[in-house]
């Protein structure tokens, strides 16, 4: 079996009256739990007793288990779960990882994550609104994933993408050092966290070691044993003429020859010739096969193994199993090439890309909607967009932007009457897009490959330079702000930047390119970003770290001008041949 080596980093706030928090670990056990009473009338270190006595009862019954497996670790955790008393609000995570398997439990509220290479994403979840049964998972790890255990309030007051910044540090230990002020900054007493690095153990890399010079040491015995057979032949030749030297070759008058001779002498040299021809072709044949033995085993193998990772995400993490499914592809498709049409290992690849591509299929989610028509009423912000001839448009919750190669106006909801804020004063030529943060414009300036703030002091907007390094806007089509500005290109890329700076970004899972974009939608309360793209018809959603996460098919979409999105209310409104529609997500 694997072995494999478990290091931790944990974040826990300080305790209260009414609320107290911890992690634990212990060999392949960890887990992070928190305690809120509704008031004081128990004794002063009640819950923090409370606790301990829960911790404590899950590591007995964790480690007096001959088996670890799903149901003999739930079994665990149920009979853990008899110590919470009634009128205590528990958010109890807890997970075990046997050989390379993770196990996951939630009782009452909270989350898990994982971090696998530069994508995030959920593995569990259960909300208070659940119910209280346990919730539970498992799945296999891969080497440096960091699983991350979070109370509910952890959950709450750390968002994805601040998590995802913070777990590029170098070390998980320093990911938390980072972390711990921004938690007792909020002072909540219920929040903490465990981090999770899993490795690969030694006996996984030693076996992998092994097996390589085991196969070296047996093809270089086969070359001795070539090499050393004609010495052998040379040998017994030497030994016959030091043994028996005056031994003569017996001579014959050409008088004695049999008839036939030269004939007899002809055929055994053909026979000899096409004996070797054989062996030669045979060992040939022999090369190549072992060739694209060598190259099946490259290829298979490797493409398998994402496959089988990504049918063990398909419930844990739909976005992170679509990547697996298609990091499978692009091996088989890159590999397939190399062998012959009729071939049993082509065979194999092609049947193996058959599942792949089932799976990508049904990984998918191309929801198609109907588009239903709606009055211009229901969005006023693509009201004023049909209505208003204007470079780029945005909007927040209580106006609408838009600027013209004159100004930056805003026109309150539901009013006919424009107010200039930013008048232009040679600032911009050049618009790549409009987005507003905190009622401050930021334009997308194409001529000069820069972002223009337009900072509201309550009296004036003051206009600064955005971005510290050399970019390219050339190709730029939109904006959108969160906590990050997010610029999407026509080429269908997009680029992120944080406090001036890029950072590395990218979309992640689609099924295809983006293809003639035009829009791209987020806000700080968003869990989503929203791309229009009218290419292929679709509007398609991914998570703040840019993995795929759904998409929606249309009609309407093809000839689309603007969208708006309400996430909440799982609503898109979408204008489109001088029409407004409305789908459902």
């Amino acid at each position: 079996m694997t072995t494999s080596n478990l290091s931790f980093a944990k974040i826990v706030a300080n305790p209260s009256a009414l609320g107290w928090s911890q992690v634990y670990s212990a060999g392949k056990l960890f887990a992070a739990i928190s305690l809120e009473k509704s008031e004081e009338g128990q004794e002063k270190d009640y819950l923090n007793v409370l606790g301990k006595e829960i911790l404590s009862t899950l590591e007995q019954e964790f480690f007096t288990l001959e088996t670890k497996d799903q149901e003999s670790i739930r079994t665990a955790v149920m009979s853990t779960a008899q110590k919470i008393p009634a009128g205590i609000k528990v958010s109890f995570i807890s997970g075990a990882v046997v050989g390379n398997v993770l196990y996951l439990y939630i009782l009452g509220s909270g989350k898990v994550e994982i971090k696998r290479g530069q994508t995030l994403g959920t593995l569990l979840e259960a909300k208070e609104d659940e119910g209280k049964e346990l919730k539970e998972a498992s799945g296999f790890l891969q080497d440096k994933d960091i699983v991350i255990l979070e109370t509910k309030a952890f959950a709450d007051e750390i968002n994805e993408s601040t998590l995802l910044e913070f777990l590029e540090k170098p070390s998980i230990e320093e990911a938390s050092e980072n972390l711990a002020p921004l938690i007792h900054e909020k002072e909540n007493p219920l929040v903490s966290s465990i981090l999770v690095l899993y490795k690969e153990g030694e006996e996984n890399k030693e076996e992998e070691a092994i097996v390589a010079p085991l196969e070296e040491q047996k093809k270089a015995e086969e070359q001795k044993e070539e090499e050393k057979q004609p010495d052998e032949a040379e040998a017994r030749s030497q030994t016959s003429s030091s043994v028996f030297p005056n031994l003569r070759r017996p001579t014959f008058n050409r008088s004695f020859r049999i008839k036939g001779t030269r004939n007899l002498v002809i055929l055994l040299i053909i026979v000899v010739l096409i004996i070797f021809a054989a062996s030669v072709l045979f060992a040939v044949k022999k090369q190549e096969n072992d060739k694209l033995i060598a190259a099946f085993n490259s290829v298979y193998p490797a493409a398998e193994k994402k496959y089988n990772e990504g049918e063990s995400l398909v419930d844990l993490n739909s976005s992170l199993a679509r990547d697996s499914f298609l990091e499978a592809k692009k091996i088989l498709d890159d590999g397939k090439s190399t062998f012959p049409s009729g071939s049993s290992q082509l065979k194999q690849i092609e049947a193996l890309l058959s599942k792949v591509n089932s799976a990508i299929e049904d990984s998918a989610k191309a929801n198609m909607k109907e588009a239903t028509e709606v009055a211009e009423s229901e969005s006023f912000y693509l009201a004023t967009v049909k209505g208003t001839k204007a470079l780029a448009f945005a909007k927040d919750d209580k106006n609408v932007y838009y600027i013209t190669s004159t100004g930056i106006f805003s026109l309150p909801n539901g009013s006919s009457t424009e107010k200039e804020l930013v008048k232009n004063d040679s600032d911009w030529s050049s618009v790549g897009g409009l987005s507003i943060y905190n009622t401050s414009p930021y334009v997308v300036d194409k001529s000069n490959d820069q972002i223009l703030k337009f900072l509201n002091t309550g009296s004036a907007y003051q206009k600064s330079e955005y971005l510290k390094a050399e970019v390219d806007f050339a190709k730029a089509a939109a904006i959108t702000i969160d906590n990050n500005i997010y610029v999407l290109h026509s080429d269908g890329t997009v680029s992120k930047y944080f406090k001036g700076e890029k950072v590395d970004f990218s979309l992640k899972g689609l099924d295809k390119p983006l293809k003639g974009a035009t829009r791209i939608y987020s806000s700080p309360d968003f869990d989503n970003i929203y791309i229009l793209d009218k290419g292929n018809g679709r509007i398609v959603v991914v998570d703040k770290t840019g993995s795929f996460t759904a998409q929606y098919l249309s009609s309407v979409l093809a000839n689309a001008v603007d969208f708006e999105v309400l996430e909440a209310d799982k609503k898109v409104y979408i204008l489109s041949g001088e029409k407004i529609y409305k789908i459902d997500l």
